[in-house]
């Protein structure tokens, strides 16, 4: 299965993520929630906007390569998503709001064209 790499991938992203949340904490001494930090705030919400949009389409592009969606799309859909997830983070954390778009678009056209070879994969 072509997905279980970029599955892979993504969950090494989630750990850095998770870690990152916990190391911005520890050095600013917040146990719970953000006490207007803006460093940790947005560490928190790269984490989690990652963990509301990824498994989601993770499932999505399983369930398009089970249904036999061509080697070369389920590679083009875990690339994007990647590659969306990735620019989403360092925006998130930089302050790029180009980047953020450029990243959620990439996810957002991930999770279209992942329904669109459900709905049509006998097209594929």
């Amino acid at each position: 299965m072509i997905i279980s790499f970029y599955a892979a991938i993504l969950a090494f992203m989630y750990i850095y993520l998770s870690i990152n949340v916990v190391k911005v904490r520890k050095a600013n001494q917040i146990s719970l929630g953000t006490n207007d930090n803006q460093q940790l705030l947005r560490a928190t919400r790269a984490h989690g906007n990652f963990i509301e949009y990824v498994p989601f389409a993770l499932i999505l592009i399983f369930l398009a390569e089970y249904q036999g969606l061509s080697s070369h799309y389920c590679h083009l859909l875990g690339t994007l998503l990647v590659f969306g997830r990735v620019c989403h983070s360092i925006a998130i954390n930089d302050n790029t709001l180009k980047l953020r778009v450029i990243g959620m678009l990439s996810t957002f056209a991930t999770l279209a064209l992942s329904a669109i070879a459900l709905l049509l994969g006998r097209f594929f």
